[in-house]
């Protein structure tokens, strides 16, 4: 066959018109030769036989029989009897057949898999048949998407060992004429791994592409938005996409960054739905200050303070600025972790950046919608193990009397549950039996509902988007929750080749209904939950109206006779809080292009919002029996203006890009109302019916000036080296001290591009820098004696007072100082299948704002003085790896950071700064020189000997030296995440991890003391307690605790001496967990969705690992600087549910 068709291509053209017919039917076959590039099939294959004394024809056998290559040839022209001798090693086809030959005259073209072989004087396949070719090739269509079925637009597309392709427009969509049903097409997409595919016949087509984790070529966000390629930075950054907090989504979007980024500790405050969540990048900057980063959206730094928090003995946390950020809406978020990352942003940047980019439309055709919907349930999880065996009541006896009852409402030291009749709090006798878990049966199954829907389109010169999100939380204390609704709207316009504008404005509302608190027994469903004795049931305590928690006079319903500890019916439905928020953030850009590569940009933008909240405590509870309350608004603004001059030349093999520009930056705040105590008119909660009315009012400005610059310079896309620098002017500073200039310099070499590399050695590059940022100092009026007014005066005259009170304001302070020196590398292995990214920091804070003590003869007791030193330096490493790859594909990858705080300096004479105390007063938050930031301080029992020594009743004696017991704060943590991924199926879990904390647990020490704890049973409480020790002579003896003092001992064990509650809090979770579905595209052909996604999600699923007793190891009471406590707070939950994602 081959022969025959062969024979009529090469006949001269005289023989006439059929046989030039036939000429081009076949050469047909072989058009586009001068397209073969080196990266053909041809070079790619390699042979290795050695042939001696063989023909021609059986050298094309070994040939055909190796390869996919297919030879057409005419033996009239061709000898192929002829012999010859072959030694083919490692050789490719051409090798081969130039040697075949060699002399003879004969010559080849190779199209893809097929050669020709052409007789002596013929060159090339005669160019008229390239029109008939065109009509014999095949028109398919398809489209490239990820695993989630989002297009990607600008993907290429590309004939396997040709130059002929196409790129997918903004829907994913493409068309490509191919030469035949088996053509090979090889997709590339930045982000994503290269995937070759056989069409096997089809005309339509979905290409789905798969992420690259280890992907080299990366452009990721840097300071002031400016988009820069991975591997010229000299720093070490960590970008998350939008999808990772959409499927598994926490309502605070600090909480969702958990075991994600390595060096990056959250700290999810134990407060409810709606509270603040803490996010510390490499340690702890400063002693007293503010420890968490800048978060800056779209260009514009944004408000992340804390609108009030619990203090450690008790309160409720009003949340942060976190919670108003729709994660529907986020398509990057960049974490800038050392001060080379974020130096642009000088004053600000002392604790890092996160950087998010939100969504914006794109080039489409017609109009693209998107929506979303997430439904997940939130399911209490009870730590609490109690013990099962004694109820209510005093001295292992059982109460006799209705007051007996009451005053052993809080304690479980009563007798042994035998289900026998007995006295409660209202009177009535009831059986006397365990009545079931409180938490189990007070709070109930919450659920969060969110639904999203955007809009999209434009076209080269313009596009937009339009989003709108409302999400629904019923809270699993009953009576309370949380609702948020946003919308966005973003548009982009090309106004000439030179001339683009965008701008984007956010709106978002949130209410919450409330608030929970915390810490304290006043207004603590959680305190009595924990710590009601087993026997009363919950149902008992509702009260003989529909007035839950309330007696038929409207008063609370109490079931003891300690005021403070209240009816968490009454709690959850009488007491009131309610909260609303009103956000903008809004930013426009201006772009002017001189040239391709010079540029002038201006950006303006603003965070503003506005929150009301009313807090009341009404008539008639125990705790404040008259009530009391208060309503605020506070209203802040900031505003930035920014413009900068940038550039990006290359000058052959050398290339430099900078900027210069200027920041001006305006905030303010103010914060009015009226509160006021004991309601005149019973249960009627009205500020004007208020014995004693109190206005609130307070405001401040504060402004920072601002220019910065940059200069980076690259040669060969080898070396990079970059210098910035930023200088600060303060209004909150006394002039001549104002100013602050704060440089960095980076280095980076990719070492792989400079030097010849092991083939398994695909990527290495090193890098360092240093850094110096600033932070502190921003609080107004700081630097001067400022007055105000008491009150409504004293018989009609007015009083003031100096607001300063007891703190000498120091007119030369300055901000603190964050110098960093940062170095590491980033090696990928076996064509990216391994990667290795190792970073070591030390970040060394000097001129730490401190109250140094004065003599009292000056009337003032502290003077605020740049004087404090710290240092944290650490390591970080993230691992990354696909050990399966093929249509069953494993990802995984591990981080982990360790990081080392020390305190070095404190004020002069001082050795210890206290932050906090625990609300037994038996623990402090300590920062000590030589030691950790936010160390746990306390009482050990005494010990002679190694022995624990005890009085002669069995009293555990304690050392009355207070000494560290613990860090606060955790210094390791990490996280695991793993993805597999099966044709259109996808699963993936991230397990985190934190080691070397300490926790004081305060729920277990009330759980000691009010005998629910399991060791208070360790031996038969109507037996006492036998115990070894020694004496405070040092006598080894025998000690007996008799049962009536029981109590005693459990509080002497637990809260006089607080060594015994101190718990490791390591822990390991399951805290995500996401297995999804996407439809394939043929079954969405004839309807109006272009992708579809369906998605069982999970959250906080499972504490796998935890020393702690009773309670969640994460259980923070607030969101501050003192770390290591824990009280009485809101119980976790396990959320599951699912998430629908559907693109039209």
């Amino acid at each position: 066959m081959k022969k025959k068709l062969i024979e009529s291509c090469f006949l001269s053209e005289s023989n006439g018109n059929v046989l030039k017919k036939m000429k081009l039917f076949i050469a047909s076959f072989f058009i586009g030769l001068i397209t073969v590039t080196a990266s053909t099939y041809s070079q790619q294959i390699k042979f290795n036989f050695s042939l001696n004394g063989v023909t021609v024809k059986e050298v094309f056998k070994q040939i055909e029989e190796n390869s996919e290559f297919i030879l057409f040839y005419n033996e009239d022209y061709v000898n192929v009897d002829r012999k010859v001798s072959l030694n083919a090693k490692e050789s490719n086809v051409e090798a081969i057949l130039d040697k075949v030959f060699k002399g003879t005259g004969n010559t080849y073209k190779i199209y893809n898999r097929q050669i020709v072989i052409l007789p002596e004087g013929k060159k090339e396949i005669p160019s008229v048949i390239k029109s008939w070719q065109k009509q014999q090739e095949k028109q398919i269509s398809g489209k490239i998407i990820n695993k989630d079925g989002v297009p990607l637009p600008g993907a290429t597309i590309v004939i396997k060992g040709t130059t002929k392709g196409t790129t997918s427009d903004t829907n994913g969509s493409f068309s490509l004429e191919v030469p035949d049903d088996n053509t090979v097409l090889v997709v590339r997409f930045i982000g994503y791994l290269q995937k070759e595919v056989k069409l096997h016949g089809q005309t339509e087509i979905d290409i789905v592409l798969q992420e690259d984790l280890a992907d080299i070529g990366e452009v990721v966000v840097t300071a002031l938005g400016i988009k820069k390629d991975a591997k010229s930075l000299a720093y070490s950054t960590t970008q998350l996409g939008g999808d990772e907090f959409t499927e598994s989504r926490e309502v605070n979007l600090g909480n969702a960054l958990t075991g994600k980024v390595a060096g990056v500790n959250v700290t999810n405050a134990a407060t409810g739905v709606a509270g603040s969540s803490r996010v510390i990048i490499r340690g702890n900057t400063s002693l007293t200050g503010e420890n968490q980063p800048l978060y800056v959206i779209d260009g514009i730094p944004i408000d992340n303070s804390n609108l009030g928090a619990p203090g450690t003995t008790g309160g409720r946390d009003w949340g942060d600025g976190l919670s108003s950020i729709n994660p529907d809406d986020i398509e990057s978020l960049t974490v800038l972790k050392g001060s080379n990352a974020a130096a642009l942003y000088g004053s600000r940047a002392s604790n890092g950046v996160i950087l998010i980019t939100t969504k914006q439309g794109g080039e489409t055709k017609g109009l693209g919608i998107e929506f979303n919907s997430n439904m997940v349930f939130d399911e209490v999880q009870d730590y609490f193990d109690v013990q099962k065996e004694y109820g209510h009541g005093k001295k292992n006896l059982k109460p006799l009397t209705q007051t007996e009852a009451l005053r052993g409402g809080v304690k479980n030291w009563g007798g042994r549950l035998d289900g026998t009749p007995v006295m409660q709090f209202d009177g009535v006798k009831r059986p006397y039996v365990y009545t079931g878990s409180k938490i189990d049966q007070f709070l109930q199954v919450g659920h969060t509902f969110s639904n999203s829907l955007a809009f999209s389109g434009g076209d080269a010169m313009k596009n937009f988007r339009i989003s709108a999100s409302d999400m629904e939380n019923k809270a699993t204390i009953p009576n309370s929750g949380m609702s948020r609704k946003t919308f966005a709207i973003s548009a982009n316009s090309k106004i000439s080749d030179k001339f683009s504008v965008s701008a984007k404005i956010q709106y978002s509302n949130e209410v919450v209904k409330n608030r929970p608190r915390v810490g304290s027994p006043v207004n603590n469903v959680n305190w009595t939950l924990g710590y009601m004795p087993v026997s009363i049931n919950l149902e008992d305590l509702k009260g003989p109206t529909d007035k839950l928690g309330a007696n038929a006079d409207g008063t609370e319903l109490k079931y003891s006779s300690n005021a403070y500890v209240q009816n968490p019916y009454w709690t959850a439905y009488q007491v009131e809080t309610r909260d609303q928020r009103d956000r903008i953030i809004a930013s426009g850009v201006l772009r002017y292009n001189f040239t391709d590569w010079l540029y002038l940009q201006g950006r303006i933008g603003t965070d503003w919002f506005a929150s009301r909240r009313r807090d009341v405590t009404p008539y008639g509870g125990s705790a404040d029996p008259l009530g009391f309350m208060s309503e605020l608004e506070i209203r802040q603004r900031e505003t930035n203006a920014e413009y900068i001059l940038g550039g990006d030349k290359t000058f052959g093999d050398f290339g430099i890009n900078a900027i210069f520009g200027g920041n001006w930056m305006r905030k303010s705040f103010e914060m009015l109302g009226t509160r006021g105590e004991n309601f005149i008119i019973p249960f009627f909660h009205s500020l004007n019916n208020l014995e004693t009315q109190i206005p609130v009012f307070s405001q401040n400005e504060i402004g920072i000036n601002s220019l910065f610059g940059s200069a980076g310079l690259s040669y060969k896309s080898i070396l990079f080296l970059t210098f910035t620098g930023r200088n600060d002017w303060f209004s909150t500073l006394a002039k001549g001290n104002n100013s602050v200039f704060y440089p960095s310099v980076g280095l980076s070499a990719v070492l792989s591009d400079a030097f010849e590399m092991p083939d398994w050695l695909s990527f290495a590059k090193v890098r360092g820098s240093y850094a110096q940022v600033g932070g502190g100092a921003n609080t107004p009026y700081g630097t001067n004696l400022t007055y105000s007014l008491v009150g409504d005066g004293h018989l009609g005259v007015g009083r003031g007072f100096i607001a300063s009170r007891n703190n000498i304001p120091n007119p030369k302070l300055k901000p603190y100082l964050v110098t960093e020196y940062e170095a590491g590398f980033d090696i990928r292995l076996f064509d990216n299948r391994f990667g290795v990214d190792f970073t070591y920091y030390n970040k060394r804070t000097t001129n730490d704002i401190l109250d140094a003590m004065v003599s009292k003869a000056t009337g003032f007791s502290t003077a605020k003085v740049n004087v404090g030193e710290m240092l944290n330096s650490g390591i970080e490493i993230l691992l990354t790896g696909t050990p399966i790859k093929g249509d069953f594909r494993w990802d995984v990858s591990l981080n982990f950071a360790n990081n080392t705080n020390k305190v070095l300096k404190l004020t002069e004479g001082i050795d210890v700064l206290t932050t906090a105390r625990a609300r037994s007063k038996r623990a402090w938050i300590e920062n000590r020189i030589g030691q950790s930031f936010s160390s746990i301080a306390g009482y050990r029992q005494k010990v002679i000997n190694g022995q624990k020594v005890y009085s002669d009743n069995g009293m555990p004696v304690r050392d009355n030296e207070i000494v560290l017991l613990g860090k606060g704060v955790a210094p390791i943590s990490g996280g695991l995440n793993n993805n597999f991924r099966y044709k259109n199926f996808n699963l993936s879990f991230l397990l985190d991890f934190r080691a070397g904390g300490s926790i004081y647990s305060e729920s277990n020490a009330r759980l000691l003391t009010a005998g629910l704890h399991k060791k208070t049973i360790q031996q038969p409480r109507e037996e006492g307690l036998t115990l070894n020790g020694v004496n405070e002579a040092g006598e080894a003896k025998t000690f007996t605790v008799a049962p009536e003092k029981l109590v005693d001992y459990y509080w002497r064990y637990s809260t006089f001496i607080t060594e015994n509650i101190i718990y490791n809090s390591d822990f390991i979770k399951l805290r995500e967990l996401v297995f999804g579905y996407t439809l394939p595209r043929r079954l969405l052909q004839k309807t109006p969705f272009s992708s579809v996604n369906l998605s069982l999600v999970g959250r906080n699923l499972l504490l796998i690992y935890s020393d702690v007793e009773n309670v969640d190891p994460e259980s923070a009471i607030n969101s501050s600087n003192d770390q290591g406590f824990e009280i009485a707070a809101v119980p976790p939950v396990r959320s599951f549910g699912f998430n629908l994602k559907v693109k039209f």
